[in-house]
């Protein structure tokens, strides 16, 4: 182990990586070396290394003056709450043996850690990226469908994103059983070979914290079962190594619907804001919304016998069909109104008992399943 490690870095760099890093890393457990954080200072840069049972990742901390190379491994919880809460712009950090010092304005840290040779050694996989994507696509099409997925579900395979690619074109899919997004992109480039693989969502929630220049490329690649995420170029390039979702994604293009006889496109905004107060006086029992489409004018109503009742109502232009009256949970719309990024959103909807989707053009659908108000 080398034992003198020294270095001084950006405060504000070293907070945002170690937090990053931190959030892989398990609260607890029987292995003392994947609760923590590897700090290895080499080539005048600063990497952390975290990892848990499915996901390595390595992160590089910008703005580093390396007075002399080495490698300190602490406890992540640590190491992150006394980076936030120290002073000043710079922080110095001095390794001896396995302890590791922090020095800022006017404060000391000694951290008790371990043989930096503990820590798991990265798997070692050689394979050439199948596809690389613009970091602002990526995380488009991430924060698109990945609020979709079943947070808790015995359905594992509803538990991640699907990501298809078919040449350069890419297809994001999410869903819970009770609502499905799917969100499509370009790649910059791919190989000739198709590929579909399920991401768990801690990994691609990761991935979108990292890929924070929408300039930077994100190179993906497969091998050994897992995905291989490399974001940005060169020595300054973060990556992540994460398993893969097993299991078979359900059916959903049957899910979508192929016709509609009523279609209105609204303003985002404006139809965020009306959801929201019809949503105010739901509850438990109660937690549908109706909505009743004309000719220029929406209505949304809610009533739970222990809260009260509502009525909001918005005028609409251009509603195509027959009036109609359909029930949905406000939450759901509003949770897929949130990461639109658009100013209108189109609206179709085939009958009462039939899903509803909304739509941004061809690069986004979701599909929702009335409720019964």
């Amino acid at each position: 182990m080398a034992d003198q490690m020294k270095l001084i870095c950006d405060r504000a760099a070293f907070v945002d990586a170690v937090q990053i890093a931190a959030a892989v890393v398990a609260t607890r457990g029987n292995v003392p070396a994947l609760l923590c954080i590897k700090l290895t200072a080499k080539d005048n840069r600063l990497y952390l290394q975290a990892a848990d049972k499915d996901i390595a990742l390595e992160i590089p901390v910008a703005s580093v003056d390396v007075k002399s190379p080495g490698e300190a491994l602490v406890p992540a919880e640590r190491l992150s709450q006394i980076a936030r809460e120290c002073a000043g712009t710079t922080l110095a950090f001095e390794c001896n043996k396995s302890i590791l010092s922090i020095k800022a304005d006017g404060m000391r840290f000694n951290i008790n850690g371990y043989d930096p040779k503990e820590f798991p050694a990265p798997p070692q996989l050689n394979s050439k990226p199948e596809c690389t994507v613009s970091a602002a696509t990526f995380r488009k099409l991430v924060g698109r469908t990945i609020f979709a997925t079943a947070v808790e579900n015995n359905r594992y395979a509803i538990g991640g994103v699907l990501i298809e690619r078919v040449g350069k074109r890419l297809r994001l899919v999410g869903t819970d059983g009770r609502r499905l997004a799917v969100a499509k992109g370009d790649c910059i480039s791919s190989t000739e070979t198709d590929s579909s693989v399920i991401v768990p969502t801690k990994a691609l929630n990761l991935l979108n914290r990292l890929a924070v220049d929408p300039e930077d490329p994100i190179e993906i690649a497969k091998a050994d079962g897992r995905l291989v995420f490399t974001i940005g170029s060169g020595a300054d390039a973060a990556k992540m190594v994460t398993s893969l979702i097993e299991g078979t994604f359900p059916p959903f293009d049957d899910v979508i619907p192929k016709e509609h006889d009523r279609r209105v496109t609204c303003n985002v905004a404006a139809l965020t804001a009306a959801v929201r107060r019809s949503s105010l006086l739901t509850s438990e029992q109660s937690k549908g919304v109706k909505m009743n489409f004309t000719a220029t004018q929406l209505t949304l109503s809610s009533s739970s016998p222990d809260v009260g009742d509502s009525e909001i109502t918005m005028p609409l232009e251009g509603f195509q069909g027959e009036p109609i009256e359909v029930g949905f949970n406000p939450g759901y719309i509003v949770d897929a109104l949130k990461i639109i990024d658009a100013p209108e959103v189109t609206i179709e909807l085939k009958a009462t008992n039939k899903p509803g989707v909304l739509r941004i053009g061809q690069e986004f659908t979701y599909v929702i399943m009335p409720l019964n108000v």
